[in-house]
């Protein structure tokens, strides 16, 4: 350790650390990011997947539009309910062994959906999988927040939310090719779909127990030096000594900003969750393609354009450190987007156009905004607080599938024009709160 004067203020000292830590920052980056996006991508396949196989899995099994909403969303039924529960637990025993717990069960019934013979099998099977993989997402985000900086965790969050668009962007032509080209020992090709998208899922979870450390302070790929620094700067620990036992409701409905938190992920939920399982037969039964393989690659250009937006927009949040601005300005756009589409909403070809404007602009906010939920809560609220916020998030995930579901699968239908409408214009009021909590919270 070094003295020095600290920028600004003539005469005062600082301690600068004796160690590079731009090259701390690349080394932490390369161990936990890269794997933790995978997966991420592996979480977001196996939940999404259901949208590829309802091509031709619908038709097997008797599955009307309605009933597809309602089998797509009751996922976030027994997510909301365990979602809170799982990363308490995660926060006081660890992120390595219940993780490891959450990848395995749900791999095994993601492979168990391949043999299901009725509706009702379908439904219980997608509950159970809710049930599985709660608390995995906002886990993985505490889990970050472990080992990332303020002045990097944006970032982080930003390539492994990237996990969404990029499952999407890999289901696409992986799942057409499989629904059109797979039918081994007489089974049909959505059913294969499941077992080979299933089986990643317990190779991966039993990779985590090997491949991610639990704290900066375990890491035995980091010097005694590094590894000391991290703890000054970084509060995994308190947040694993300090997470309460049972879920501090009084506490997390004090924080300043719920409300929005609460209010905004839960539409984001709705918007982007309902189209990533009903994209693809949106983009069929609209006349844009003529095959599963030309609907897989059309499909991709949302996420391919989501991925580029949310890479470079993250990476301006976290070089201004500004965190508000940065969720408020891609909900406007979103917002723009949506009510834009209410009026075009007839011809296939521009609708699907701002649809992907507006698909990208959701995603953009996505790192900026966990990172300012993690901000906004105290270490002892942060495992609890987290997943709360995602629980609402995971409530609008629900509603998202049954109502276009209910507006039988089209973009042309009045409700779900007047959903895309109703959607813009509370995001337009969600920017505005947001810029106005910063204000209040701006000192001067």
């Amino acid at each position: 350790m070094t003295g020095c004067t600290q920028p600004g203020s003539p005469g005062t000292t600082c301690m600068v650390p004796d160690i590079d830590i731009p090259a701390l920052d690349r080394k932490l980056w390369w161990r936990i990011i890269p794997f933790a996006l995978v997966l991420y991508v592996i979480s977001i396949l196996d939940r999404v997947n259901i949208g590829y196989a309802a091509l031709s899995m619908n038709a097997d099994l008797g599955i009307d539009p309605f009933l597809f909403g309602l089998v797509s969303g009751i996922f976030f039924v027994s997510y909301v309910l365990f979602e809170v529960p799982s990363n308490q637990i995660l926060a006081r025993t660890g992120a390595r062994i219940w993780l490891f717990r959450i990848m395995v069960s749900w791999g095994i019934i993601a492979i168990l959906m391949a043999f299901v013979r009725t509706p009702l099998e379908l439904c219980i099977l997608r509950f159970l999988l809710g049930a599985a993989e709660a608390g995995f997402a906002p886990g993985l985000i505490l889990y970050l927040s472990f080992w990332f900086r303020k002045e990097t965790l944006a970032k982080a969050l930003c390539v492994f939310f990237m996990g969404i668009p990029l499952a999407m962007l890999i289901a696409s032509p992986v799942s057409a090719f499989i629904l059109s080209h797979v039918a081994w020992l007489g089974m049909a090709g959505w059913r294969w779909l499941f077992v080979l998208e299933g089986l990643p899922a317990l190779v991966f979870g039993c990779a985590i127990l090997v491949c991610l450390p639990e704290l900066p302070e375990t890491a035995a790929w980091l010097s005694a030096r590094e590894r000391s620094w991290l703890a000054a700067h970084l509060e995994g620990k308190r947040v694993h000594d300090q997470t309460p036992k049972k879920i501090p409701f009084r506490g997390l409905a004090a924080v300043s900003g719920m409300f929005l938190l609460c209010t905004a992920s839960a539409l984001v939920g709705m918007f982007l969750t309902g189209l990533l399982f009903w994209l693809p037969q949106i983009v069929r039964s609209s006349g844009l393609s003529g095959s599963i393989e030309q609907t897989g690659f059309l499909v991709m250009i949302p996420y391919g354009l989501s991925v580029v937006v949310m890479y470079a927009w993250s990476r301006h949040s976290d070089t201004t450190g500004e965190r508000h601005i940065h969720v408020a300005i891609p909900f406007v756009f979103a917002a723009v987007f949506l009510v834009a589409f209410a009026f075009l909403h007839g011809s296939a070809g521009p609708a699907f156009v701002i649809l992907s404007g507006a698909i990208a602009a959701g995603y953009a906010a996505y790192a900026p905004f966990f990172a300012l939920t993690l901000d906004h809560f105290p270490p002892a609220l942060r495992a609890s607080g987290t997943a709360l916020v995602n629980t609402i998030a995971s409530a609008g995930s629900f509603f998202g599938p049954v109502i276009f579901g209910l507006a039988g699968g089209t973009l042309s239908g009045p409700l779900s024009v007047l959903l895309f409408f109703l959607l813009g214009i509370a995001l337009f009021l969600c920017a505005v709160m947001l810029t106005k909590e910063k204000r209040v919270n701006t000192p001067g």
